[in-house]
Protein backbone atom coordinates (compact mmCIF):
# COMPACT_ATOMS: atom_id res chain seq x y z
CA UNK A 1 0.00 0.00 0.00
CA UNK A 2 0.92 3.39 -0.91
CA UNK A 3 1.36 6.10 1.70
CA UNK A 4 2.64 9.28 0.21
CA UNK A 5 0.17 11.91 0.42
CA UNK A 6 -1.25 14.82 -1.32
CA UNK A 7 -1.83 18.03 0.07
CA UNK A 8 -5.43 18.42 0.84
CA UNK A 9 -7.57 19.86 -2.02
CA UNK A 10 -7.85 23.58 -2.80
CA UNK A 11 -11.11 25.35 -2.80
CA UNK A 12 -10.97 25.62 -6.35
CA UNK A 13 -10.76 22.28 -6.85
CA UNK A 14 -13.33 21.31 -4.46
CA UNK A 15 -15.82 23.71 -5.90
CA UNK A 16 -14.53 22.42 -9.60
CA UNK A 17 -16.10 18.42 -8.05
CA UNK A 18 -19.11 20.25 -6.90
CA UNK A 19 -19.88 22.15 -10.08
CA UNK A 20 -19.40 17.97 -11.39
CA UNK A 21 -16.67 19.78 -14.09
CA UNK A 22 -14.18 16.70 -15.49
CA UNK A 23 -12.47 14.53 -12.95
CA UNK A 24 -9.56 16.42 -11.63
CA UNK A 25 -6.20 14.62 -9.85
CA UNK A 26 -8.17 13.12 -7.52
CA UNK A 27 -11.27 12.77 -5.51
CA UNK A 28 -11.79 14.81 -1.85
CA UNK A 29 -11.43 12.45 1.03
CA UNK A 30 -14.52 13.09 3.11
CA UNK A 31 -14.30 10.61 6.25
CA UNK A 32 -17.51 11.14 8.57
CA UNK A 33 -15.63 12.11 11.97
CA UNK A 34 -17.75 13.34 14.74
CA UNK A 35 -17.84 12.06 18.24
CA UNK A 36 -14.31 10.66 17.19
CA UNK A 37 -12.79 13.83 17.02
CA UNK A 38 -12.07 13.64 20.85
CA UNK A 39 -9.83 10.66 20.38
CA UNK A 40 -7.70 12.92 18.41
CA UNK A 41 -6.82 14.77 21.91
CA UNK A 42 -7.24 11.90 24.36
CA UNK A 43 -10.88 13.21 25.44
CA UNK A 44 -14.59 12.05 25.14
CA UNK A 45 -17.05 12.95 23.11
CA UNK A 46 -19.08 14.36 25.91
CA UNK A 47 -16.12 16.42 27.27
CA UNK A 48 -15.30 18.04 24.11
CA UNK A 49 -19.38 18.30 23.16
CA UNK A 50 -19.71 20.39 25.78
CA UNK A 51 -16.90 23.09 25.85
CA UNK A 52 -15.77 25.38 22.65
CA UNK A 53 -12.07 25.22 23.76
CA UNK A 54 -11.76 21.50 23.76
CA UNK A 55 -13.90 20.96 20.21
CA UNK A 56 -11.80 23.74 18.61
CA UNK A 57 -8.84 21.52 19.17
CA UNK A 58 -10.47 18.43 18.46
CA UNK A 59 -11.24 19.27 14.62
CA UNK A 60 -7.75 20.90 14.62
CA UNK A 61 -6.29 17.95 15.58
CA UNK A 62 -8.39 16.13 13.72
CA UNK A 63 -6.99 18.16 10.46
CA UNK A 64 -3.87 17.74 11.45
CA UNK A 65 -3.64 14.22 11.59
CA UNK A 66 -6.34 12.73 9.12
CA UNK A 67 -5.73 15.84 6.32
CA UNK A 68 -9.40 15.50 5.00
CA UNK A 69 -10.37 17.71 2.35
CA UNK A 70 -13.72 19.23 4.70
CA UNK A 71 -13.81 19.77 8.13
CA UNK A 72 -17.20 18.92 9.77
CA UNK A 73 -18.31 21.30 13.47
CA UNK A 74 -20.12 18.45 15.85
CA UNK A 75 -20.15 16.08 17.88
CA UNK A 76 -23.35 14.33 18.56
CA UNK A 77 -25.02 16.06 15.36
CA UNK A 78 -28.57 15.37 16.15
CA UNK A 79 -29.21 16.96 19.53
CA UNK A 80 -27.95 20.43 19.78
CA UNK A 81 -31.31 22.30 17.93
CA UNK A 82 -33.69 20.29 20.20
CA UNK A 83 -31.45 20.93 23.44
CA UNK A 84 -31.56 24.52 22.85
CA UNK A 85 -35.63 23.77 22.46
CA UNK A 86 -35.66 22.40 25.49
CA UNK A 87 -34.66 18.24 25.36
CA UNK A 88 -32.96 16.71 27.43
CA UNK A 89 -29.56 15.60 26.36
CA UNK A 90 -27.92 12.44 28.61
CA UNK A 91 -24.07 13.20 29.02
CA UNK A 92 -21.39 10.95 29.79
CA UNK A 93 -18.72 11.68 32.81
CA UNK A 94 -15.13 10.76 33.30
CA UNK A 95 -13.78 7.97 31.00
CA UNK A 96 -17.22 7.25 29.54
CA UNK A 97 -17.04 7.43 25.65
CA UNK A 98 -20.85 6.57 25.02
CA UNK A 99 -22.24 9.39 22.60
CA UNK A 100 -24.48 11.86 24.35
CA UNK A 101 -28.29 11.06 23.66
CA UNK A 102 -32.14 12.26 23.55
CA UNK A 103 -33.25 8.74 25.76
CA UNK A 104 -37.06 8.12 25.08
CA UNK A 105 -39.60 10.91 27.57
CA UNK A 106 -36.51 13.57 27.13
CA UNK A 107 -38.64 14.84 24.20
CA UNK A 108 -40.84 18.05 24.88
CA UNK A 109 -43.49 18.38 22.29
CA UNK A 110 -46.48 16.88 22.36
CA UNK A 111 -48.62 15.76 19.42
CA UNK A 112 -50.80 18.12 18.25
CA UNK A 113 -49.26 21.07 20.16
CA UNK A 114 -49.70 24.40 18.42
CA UNK A 115 -46.49 25.58 17.17
CA UNK A 116 -47.18 29.01 15.92
CA UNK A 117 -45.63 30.70 18.09
CA UNK A 118 -42.76 28.10 19.16
CA UNK A 119 -39.64 29.32 20.36
CA UNK A 120 -36.72 29.61 17.92
CA UNK A 121 -33.62 28.90 19.47
CA UNK A 122 -30.98 32.11 19.53
CA UNK A 123 -27.56 30.04 18.27
CA UNK A 124 -25.44 32.26 20.02
CA UNK A 125 -27.29 32.22 23.65
CA UNK A 126 -29.45 28.97 23.73
CA UNK A 127 -28.12 25.55 24.41
CA UNK A 128 -24.70 24.21 22.70
CA UNK A 129 -25.41 25.91 19.69
CA UNK A 130 -22.44 29.06 21.04
CA UNK A 131 -19.84 26.08 21.65
CA UNK A 132 -20.40 24.76 17.65
CA UNK A 133 -20.36 28.20 16.59
CA UNK A 134 -17.57 29.39 18.54
CA UNK A 135 -15.42 26.25 17.43
CA UNK A 136 -16.42 26.81 13.46
CA UNK A 137 -15.26 30.90 14.20
CA UNK A 138 -12.12 29.37 16.21
CA UNK A 139 -11.16 26.71 13.09
CA UNK A 140 -12.12 29.21 10.28
CA UNK A 141 -9.62 31.97 11.95
CA UNK A 142 -6.90 29.58 12.93
CA UNK A 143 -6.76 27.42 9.20
CA UNK A 144 -8.09 30.47 6.97
CA UNK A 145 -10.70 30.36 4.39
CA UNK A 146 -9.50 27.81 1.64
CA UNK A 147 -10.60 24.87 4.07
CA UNK A 148 -13.74 23.68 3.42
CA UNK A 149 -15.76 24.05 7.00
CA UNK A 150 -19.09 22.88 7.63
CA UNK A 151 -21.16 23.35 9.92
CA UNK A 152 -23.52 20.72 11.32
CA UNK A 153 -27.13 21.00 11.53
CA UNK A 154 -29.73 18.45 11.61
CA UNK A 155 -32.33 17.48 8.99
CA UNK A 156 -36.32 18.24 9.27
CA UNK A 157 -37.45 14.97 9.75
CA UNK A 158 -34.68 14.21 12.00
CA UNK A 159 -34.87 16.99 14.49
CA UNK A 160 -38.70 16.82 14.36
CA UNK A 161 -38.57 13.16 16.09
CA UNK A 162 -35.77 14.32 18.40
CA UNK A 163 -38.69 17.04 18.91
CA UNK A 164 -41.47 14.81 19.41
CA UNK A 165 -40.51 11.53 19.49
CA UNK A 166 -39.95 8.33 16.95
CA UNK A 167 -42.98 6.44 18.01
CA UNK A 168 -44.80 9.92 18.26
CA UNK A 169 -43.97 11.19 15.10
CA UNK A 170 -44.59 8.29 13.20
CA UNK A 171 -47.98 7.81 14.28
CA UNK A 172 -48.99 11.39 13.39
CA UNK A 173 -47.36 11.10 9.69
CA UNK A 174 -51.03 8.57 9.82
CA UNK A 175 -53.50 10.09 12.43
CA UNK A 176 -52.95 13.85 11.67
CA UNK A 177 -50.43 14.54 9.31
CA UNK A 178 -51.26 18.38 9.01
CA UNK A 179 -49.99 18.38 12.41
CA UNK A 180 -46.65 16.61 11.08
CA UNK A 181 -46.31 19.03 8.03
CA UNK A 182 -46.40 22.19 10.99
CA UNK A 183 -43.78 20.31 13.31
CA UNK A 184 -41.55 19.78 10.17
CA UNK A 185 -41.89 23.44 9.00
CA UNK A 186 -41.46 24.56 13.10
CA UNK A 187 -38.25 22.34 12.55
CA UNK A 188 -36.97 23.95 9.27
CA UNK A 189 -37.25 27.24 10.97
CA UNK A 190 -34.84 25.93 13.70
CA UNK A 191 -32.49 24.58 11.64
CA UNK A 192 -32.04 28.39 9.09
CA UNK A 193 -31.73 29.99 12.69
CA UNK A 194 -28.72 27.49 13.41
CA UNK A 195 -27.47 27.23 9.91
CA UNK A 196 -27.29 31.80 10.00
CA UNK A 197 -25.18 31.26 12.95
CA UNK A 198 -22.70 29.07 11.21
CA UNK A 199 -22.96 31.05 8.21
CA UNK A 200 -22.28 34.23 10.03
CA UNK A 201 -18.41 32.96 11.35
CA UNK A 202 -17.62 31.96 7.68
CA UNK A 203 -18.57 28.18 7.90
CA UNK A 204 -21.01 26.59 5.11
CA UNK A 205 -23.34 23.52 6.03
CA UNK A 206 -23.72 19.61 5.91
CA UNK A 207 -27.59 18.63 6.86
CA UNK A 208 -27.51 15.33 8.57
CA UNK A 209 -31.72 13.69 8.28
CA UNK A 210 -30.65 10.00 8.73
CA UNK A 211 -34.31 9.57 10.26
CA UNK A 212 -35.69 9.84 7.20
CA UNK A 213 -33.50 6.96 5.58
CA UNK A 214 -36.36 4.39 3.55
CA UNK A 215 -35.00 1.51 6.19
CA UNK A 216 -37.07 3.68 8.44
CA UNK A 217 -39.55 5.78 6.53
CA UNK A 218 -40.82 5.13 3.31
CA UNK A 219 -40.27 6.82 0.08
CA UNK A 220 -43.88 8.02 -0.93
CA UNK A 221 -43.94 9.76 2.87
CA UNK A 222 -40.52 11.01 2.58
CA UNK A 223 -41.78 12.62 -0.59
CA UNK A 224 -45.29 14.18 1.09
CA UNK A 225 -43.28 15.39 4.43
CA UNK A 226 -39.49 15.76 4.25
CA UNK A 227 -39.13 16.87 0.72
CA UNK A 228 -41.26 20.10 0.69
CA UNK A 229 -39.44 21.56 3.67
CA UNK A 230 -35.77 20.36 2.42
CA UNK A 231 -36.33 21.93 -0.95
CA UNK A 232 -37.36 25.39 0.84
CA UNK A 233 -34.37 24.94 2.98
CA UNK A 234 -31.63 24.12 0.72
CA UNK A 235 -33.38 27.38 -1.55
CA UNK A 236 -33.41 29.39 1.47
CA UNK A 237 -29.07 28.30 2.42
CA UNK A 238 -28.66 29.43 -1.73
CA UNK A 239 -30.21 32.99 -0.99
CA UNK A 240 -27.63 33.16 2.04
CA UNK A 241 -24.89 32.77 -0.62
CA UNK A 242 -23.85 28.89 0.58
CA UNK A 243 -22.43 27.13 -1.90
CA UNK A 244 -22.73 24.00 -1.01
CA UNK A 245 -25.25 22.07 0.78
CA UNK A 246 -24.80 18.39 1.31
CA UNK A 247 -27.57 15.88 2.37
CA UNK A 248 -26.55 13.15 4.43
CA UNK A 249 -29.21 10.12 4.78
CA UNK A 250 -27.00 7.14 5.77
CA UNK A 251 -28.44 3.44 4.92
CA UNK A 252 -29.72 2.62 1.80
CA UNK A 253 -31.31 5.69 0.13
CA UNK A 254 -31.19 4.04 -3.61
CA UNK A 255 -35.38 3.65 -3.21
CA UNK A 256 -35.60 7.33 -2.76
CA UNK A 257 -32.38 8.59 -4.87
CA UNK A 258 -34.92 10.57 -7.79
CA UNK A 259 -36.97 12.35 -4.96
CA UNK A 260 -33.69 13.66 -2.99
CA UNK A 261 -32.48 14.68 -6.78
CA UNK A 262 -35.79 17.02 -5.76
CA UNK A 263 -34.33 18.78 -2.94
CA UNK A 264 -31.94 21.26 -4.61
CA UNK A 265 -29.34 19.71 -2.31
CA UNK A 266 -25.93 19.32 -4.63
CA UNK A 267 -24.15 17.17 -3.11
CA UNK A 268 -25.98 13.75 -1.96
CA UNK A 269 -24.89 10.30 -0.06
CA UNK A 270 -24.70 7.01 -1.80
CA UNK A 271 -23.67 4.75 1.36
CA UNK A 272 -22.14 1.91 1.42
CA UNK A 273 -25.13 -0.20 1.56
CA UNK A 274 -26.66 2.15 -2.16
CA UNK A 275 -26.16 1.07 -5.34
CA UNK A 276 -23.63 3.11 -6.62
CA UNK A 277 -24.29 2.09 -10.41
CA UNK A 278 -27.66 3.47 -10.12
CA UNK A 279 -26.82 6.18 -8.47
CA UNK A 280 -24.18 7.13 -10.44
CA UNK A 281 -26.12 7.20 -13.58
CA UNK A 282 -28.91 9.71 -12.05
CA UNK A 283 -26.49 12.07 -10.50
CA UNK A 284 -24.77 12.19 -13.77
CA UNK A 285 -27.82 12.68 -15.47
CA UNK A 286 -28.72 15.68 -13.31
CA UNK A 287 -25.25 16.94 -12.85
CA UNK A 288 -25.15 16.25 -8.99
CA UNK A 289 -22.16 15.58 -6.63
CA UNK A 290 -22.21 12.02 -5.29
CA UNK A 291 -20.16 10.99 -2.11
CA UNK A 292 -19.68 7.19 -2.02
CA UNK A 293 -19.31 5.70 1.56
CA UNK A 294 -17.21 2.85 2.75
CA UNK A 295 -18.62 0.35 5.59
CA UNK A 296 -17.54 1.85 9.58
CA UNK A 297 -17.44 -0.90 10.60
CA UNK A 298 -14.49 -2.24 8.41
CA UNK A 299 -12.56 1.00 9.31
CA UNK A 300 -12.84 -0.22 13.29
CA UNK A 301 -11.93 -3.26 12.72
CA UNK A 302 -9.66 -4.30 9.39
CA UNK A 303 -6.37 -3.79 8.52
CA UNK A 304 -5.09 -0.60 6.65
CA UNK A 305 -4.36 -3.14 3.53
CA UNK A 306 -8.04 -4.19 3.39
CA UNK A 307 -8.98 -0.86 3.55
CA UNK A 308 -7.13 0.88 1.29
CA UNK A 309 -8.09 -2.06 -1.25
CA UNK A 310 -11.75 -2.10 -0.50
CA UNK A 311 -11.62 1.76 -0.73
CA UNK A 312 -9.52 1.19 -4.35
CA UNK A 313 -11.96 -0.49 -6.05
CA UNK A 314 -14.80 2.53 -5.37
CA UNK A 315 -12.34 5.14 -6.23
CA UNK A 316 -11.92 3.31 -9.81
CA UNK A 317 -15.75 3.20 -10.22
CA UNK A 318 -16.05 6.61 -9.74
CA UNK A 319 -12.95 8.00 -11.41
CA UNK A 320 -14.33 9.04 -14.67
CA UNK A 321 -17.33 10.78 -13.18
CA UNK A 322 -17.75 14.23 -12.39
CA UNK A 323 -18.68 15.12 -8.68
CA UNK A 324 -17.17 11.49 -7.13
CA UNK A 325 -16.73 12.01 -3.80
CA UNK A 326 -15.17 9.42 -1.62
CA UNK A 327 -16.14 9.44 2.20
CA UNK A 328 -17.20 6.95 4.95
CA UNK A 329 -20.14 6.35 7.06
CA UNK A 330 -19.56 7.59 11.03
CA UNK A 331 -16.60 6.72 12.28
CA UNK A 332 -16.55 4.81 15.54
CA UNK A 333 -14.97 6.54 17.93
CA UNK A 334 -11.19 4.80 18.91
CA UNK A 335 -10.86 3.24 15.07
CA UNK A 336 -6.60 2.99 14.16
CA UNK A 337 -5.84 6.08 12.67
CA UNK A 338 -3.79 4.17 10.05
CA UNK A 339 -7.44 3.00 8.89
CA UNK A 340 -8.77 6.27 8.76
CA UNK A 341 -5.62 7.05 6.67
CA UNK A 342 -5.59 4.04 4.30
CA UNK A 343 -8.88 5.73 2.93
CA UNK A 344 -6.71 8.82 2.37
CA UNK A 345 -3.99 7.31 0.54
CA UNK A 346 -6.36 5.19 -2.15
CA UNK A 347 -7.91 8.40 -2.93
CA UNK A 348 -4.20 9.86 -4.05
CA UNK A 349 -3.31 10.21 -7.92
CA UNK A 350 -0.54 7.60 -7.61
CA UNK A 351 -1.87 4.88 -5.99
CA UNK A 352 -2.46 1.71 -7.35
Amino acid sequence: MRTALSTPLTRAEIESVLRCESPKRRPPFLPAIYEHKANFIKSTPSAIARDADLLTKALLAEYAAIQPDALAVGVDVYNLEAEACGCRVTFYEGADTSIPGIKPGDHVIKPGSDLSNAKIPNPLTDGRMPINIAAAKNVRRELGDDVWLRGSVSGPFSLAISLVGAEALFLSCVDDPDWVHEVLAYSGRIIKAFSQGYIDVGAELIVFDSQASPELFSPAMYEQFVLPVTKDFASWANTQGVRDVPLVIGGNTTPIAEILLQTGCNNLLCDFTGDFAEWRELCEFEGRALRRNISPRLIETSTPEIIYETTRAEVKRGADMPGFIMGTAVIPFGSPTENILAVRAACQPDAS
